[in-house]
Protein backbone atom coordinates (compact mmCIF):
# COMPACT_ATOMS: atom_id res chain seq x y z
CA UNK A 1 0.00 0.00 0.00
CA UNK A 2 1.73 3.31 -0.84
CA UNK A 3 2.57 5.60 2.09
CA UNK A 4 0.41 9.19 2.72
CA UNK A 5 3.93 12.08 2.34
CA UNK A 6 4.97 12.52 6.00
CA UNK A 7 3.18 16.39 6.11
CA UNK A 8 -0.05 15.13 4.83
CA UNK A 9 -0.66 13.25 8.21
CA UNK A 10 1.72 15.15 9.89
CA UNK A 11 -0.56 17.72 11.91
CA UNK A 12 -3.23 15.50 12.87
CA UNK A 13 -2.23 13.83 15.53
CA UNK A 14 -3.90 11.48 17.36
CA UNK A 15 -7.35 12.22 15.66
CA UNK A 16 -6.66 10.41 12.84
CA UNK A 17 -3.93 7.74 12.85
CA UNK A 18 -1.65 6.65 10.04
CA UNK A 19 -3.25 3.49 9.13
CA UNK A 20 -6.72 5.49 8.09
CA UNK A 21 -4.72 7.81 6.45
CA UNK A 22 -3.63 5.11 4.08
CA UNK A 23 -6.99 3.69 4.18
CA UNK A 24 -8.35 6.94 2.65
CA UNK A 25 -5.60 7.08 0.12
CA UNK A 26 -6.25 3.61 -1.17
CA UNK A 27 -10.24 4.01 -1.06
CA UNK A 28 -9.65 7.34 -3.27
CA UNK A 29 -7.91 4.79 -5.94
CA UNK A 30 -10.77 2.87 -5.73
CA UNK A 31 -9.06 0.01 -3.70
CA UNK A 32 -12.54 -2.64 -2.23
CA UNK A 33 -10.21 -3.24 0.94
CA UNK A 34 -9.66 0.27 1.67
CA UNK A 35 -13.58 1.16 1.26
CA UNK A 36 -15.02 -1.79 2.95
CA UNK A 37 -12.90 -1.09 5.90
CA UNK A 38 -13.58 3.19 6.10
CA UNK A 39 -17.17 1.44 5.92
CA UNK A 40 -17.03 -1.05 8.77
CA UNK A 41 -14.72 1.33 11.19
CA UNK A 42 -17.58 4.19 11.34
CA UNK A 43 -20.85 2.20 9.92
CA UNK A 44 -21.80 1.82 13.51
CA UNK A 45 -21.53 5.83 14.45
CA UNK A 46 -23.19 6.80 11.59
CA UNK A 47 -26.08 4.60 11.88
CA UNK A 48 -26.66 5.31 16.06
CA UNK A 49 -26.32 8.80 15.08
CA UNK A 50 -29.06 9.11 12.46
CA UNK A 51 -31.42 6.49 14.94
CA UNK A 52 -31.01 8.91 17.94
CA UNK A 53 -32.06 12.16 15.55
CA UNK A 54 -34.57 10.32 13.75
CA UNK A 55 -36.12 7.60 15.62
CA UNK A 56 -36.46 4.98 12.51
CA UNK A 57 -34.49 2.29 12.40
CA UNK A 58 -35.22 1.76 8.29
CA UNK A 59 -34.71 5.76 7.57
CA UNK A 60 -31.17 5.80 9.64
CA UNK A 61 -29.84 2.68 7.58
CA UNK A 62 -30.87 4.62 4.48
CA UNK A 63 -28.83 7.62 5.70
CA UNK A 64 -26.59 5.84 6.72
CA UNK A 65 -26.10 3.75 3.60
CA UNK A 66 -26.47 7.79 1.54
CA UNK A 67 -23.91 9.36 3.98
CA UNK A 68 -20.81 6.93 2.42
CA UNK A 69 -22.66 6.96 -0.85
CA UNK A 70 -21.82 10.83 -1.06
CA UNK A 71 -18.43 10.51 1.18
CA UNK A 72 -16.79 8.12 -1.13
CA UNK A 73 -18.26 10.19 -4.18
CA UNK A 74 -16.64 13.04 -2.22
CA UNK A 75 -13.63 11.10 -1.21
CA UNK A 76 -11.20 13.61 -3.30
CA UNK A 77 -12.60 16.53 -1.73
CA UNK A 78 -11.57 14.99 1.81
CA UNK A 79 -8.42 17.69 2.84
CA UNK A 80 -7.38 15.78 6.15
CA UNK A 81 -8.71 19.47 7.70
CA UNK A 82 -10.90 17.58 10.17
CA UNK A 83 -10.76 14.03 11.27
CA UNK A 84 -12.71 11.44 8.80
CA UNK A 85 -15.23 10.62 11.44
CA UNK A 86 -16.35 14.38 11.98
CA UNK A 87 -16.35 14.71 8.23
CA UNK A 88 -18.65 11.88 7.67
CA UNK A 89 -21.01 13.49 10.35
CA UNK A 90 -21.15 16.42 8.39
CA UNK A 91 -22.53 14.82 5.88
CA UNK A 92 -24.80 12.61 7.49
CA UNK A 93 -25.51 16.03 9.46
CA UNK A 94 -26.97 17.72 6.07
CA UNK A 95 -29.06 14.74 4.96
CA UNK A 96 -30.68 14.37 8.29
CA UNK A 97 -31.86 18.05 7.35
CA UNK A 98 -32.60 17.33 3.68
CA UNK A 99 -34.81 14.16 4.98
CA UNK A 100 -36.47 16.39 8.00
CA UNK A 101 -37.65 19.26 5.41
CA UNK A 102 -39.29 16.68 3.12
CA UNK A 103 -40.93 14.83 6.12
CA UNK A 104 -41.49 17.26 9.02
CA UNK A 105 -44.98 15.76 10.50
CA UNK A 106 -45.16 14.17 14.09
CA UNK A 107 -45.04 11.05 14.15
CA UNK A 108 -44.81 8.34 17.47
CA UNK A 109 -41.96 6.24 18.23
CA UNK A 110 -42.21 2.13 18.07
CA UNK A 111 -40.72 0.64 21.34
CA UNK A 112 -39.96 -2.69 19.54
CA UNK A 113 -37.29 -0.58 16.70
CA UNK A 114 -35.43 1.67 19.92
CA UNK A 115 -31.94 0.37 19.91
CA UNK A 116 -30.26 2.69 22.58
CA UNK A 117 -26.22 2.09 22.94
CA UNK A 118 -24.93 1.57 26.13
CA UNK A 119 -21.50 2.17 27.29
CA UNK A 120 -19.48 -1.35 27.21
CA UNK A 121 -17.67 -0.52 30.01
CA UNK A 122 -20.97 0.20 32.32
CA UNK A 123 -23.88 -2.39 30.97
CA UNK A 124 -25.22 -2.45 34.42
CA UNK A 125 -26.06 1.38 33.74
CA UNK A 126 -28.43 0.34 31.05
CA UNK A 127 -32.28 1.10 31.61
CA UNK A 128 -34.15 -1.73 31.69
CA UNK A 129 -37.41 0.25 31.28
CA UNK A 130 -38.58 0.46 27.87
CA UNK A 131 -41.09 3.55 28.57
CA UNK A 132 -37.70 5.96 29.89
CA UNK A 133 -36.11 4.77 27.25
CA UNK A 134 -39.16 5.95 24.68
CA UNK A 135 -39.54 9.33 26.85
CA UNK A 136 -35.46 10.13 26.10
CA UNK A 137 -35.95 9.32 22.37
CA UNK A 138 -39.08 11.11 21.86
CA UNK A 139 -38.35 14.19 23.94
CA UNK A 140 -35.41 14.72 21.66
CA UNK A 141 -36.99 13.87 18.03
CA UNK A 142 -40.30 15.61 18.81
CA UNK A 143 -40.17 18.11 21.39
CA UNK A 144 -36.34 19.35 20.34
CA UNK A 145 -35.55 21.96 17.25
CA UNK A 146 -33.24 20.28 15.14
CA UNK A 147 -30.17 22.58 16.01
CA UNK A 148 -30.61 21.74 19.38
CA UNK A 149 -31.26 18.37 19.03
CA UNK A 150 -28.37 17.77 16.82
CA UNK A 151 -26.14 19.10 19.87
CA UNK A 152 -27.19 17.35 22.58
CA UNK A 153 -26.97 14.00 20.49
CA UNK A 154 -23.72 14.83 19.45
CA UNK A 155 -22.10 16.09 23.16
CA UNK A 156 -24.36 14.40 25.68
CA UNK A 157 -24.66 10.82 23.58
CA UNK A 158 -21.57 10.30 21.93
CA UNK A 159 -19.54 12.73 24.08
CA UNK A 160 -17.95 14.85 21.11
CA UNK A 161 -15.31 17.80 21.60
CA UNK A 162 -16.90 21.46 21.08
CA UNK A 163 -14.53 21.67 18.74
CA UNK A 164 -15.94 18.46 16.91
CA UNK A 165 -19.06 19.60 17.39
CA UNK A 166 -18.13 23.17 15.59
CA UNK A 167 -16.82 21.22 12.82
CA UNK A 168 -19.39 19.36 11.99
CA UNK A 169 -22.33 21.51 12.43
CA UNK A 170 -20.31 24.79 10.93
CA UNK A 171 -20.78 26.53 14.38
CA UNK A 172 -17.86 28.91 16.08
CA UNK A 173 -17.14 27.06 19.91
CA UNK A 174 -18.84 29.50 21.22
CA UNK A 175 -22.21 29.24 19.22
CA UNK A 176 -21.91 25.57 19.94
CA UNK A 177 -21.63 26.34 23.98
CA UNK A 178 -24.72 28.24 24.07
CA UNK A 179 -26.95 25.93 21.78
CA UNK A 180 -25.88 23.13 24.39
CA UNK A 181 -27.01 25.23 27.20
CA UNK A 182 -30.20 26.26 25.40
CA UNK A 183 -30.45 22.34 24.28
CA UNK A 184 -30.30 20.70 27.93
CA UNK A 185 -32.57 23.46 29.39
CA UNK A 186 -35.19 22.85 26.66
CA UNK A 187 -34.87 18.64 27.20
CA UNK A 188 -35.13 19.25 31.53
CA UNK A 189 -38.26 21.22 30.44
CA UNK A 190 -39.86 18.58 28.26
CA UNK A 191 -38.65 15.59 30.52
CA UNK A 192 -40.41 17.15 33.36
CA UNK A 193 -43.43 18.63 31.83
CA UNK A 194 -44.18 15.13 30.42
CA UNK A 195 -44.21 13.48 33.42
CA UNK A 196 -41.18 11.21 32.01
CA UNK A 197 -38.55 11.99 35.32
CA UNK A 198 -40.85 9.50 36.83
CA UNK A 199 -39.98 7.07 34.97
CA UNK A 200 -36.58 7.91 36.34
CA UNK A 201 -36.70 7.85 40.30
CA UNK A 202 -36.04 3.76 40.07
CA UNK A 203 -33.81 3.83 37.24
CA UNK A 204 -30.81 4.53 35.90
CA UNK A 205 -29.94 6.15 32.82
CA UNK A 206 -28.02 5.00 29.29
CA UNK A 207 -27.74 9.07 28.87
CA UNK A 208 -26.83 10.28 32.69
CA UNK A 209 -25.95 13.45 31.67
CA UNK A 210 -29.08 14.49 30.12
CA UNK A 211 -30.84 13.61 33.55
CA UNK A 212 -28.04 15.18 35.61
CA UNK A 213 -28.65 18.41 33.61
Amino acid sequence: MKLLPKKEHQYIGARMNFIELNLIESARRGDSHGLNRLFSQHQRYIFNLMLQLTGDVALADDLTQETFLMAFRKLHSFRCQASFRTWLSRIAINLFRLEFRRKTKHYSLCLEKITVPSHQDNPERVVIKSELQWCILHNLQQHLPNKYREVLVLRDLHHLSYKEISEILGWSVSKTKTCLHRARQMFRQQFVNNKCKAFADDYLCICEGMLEL
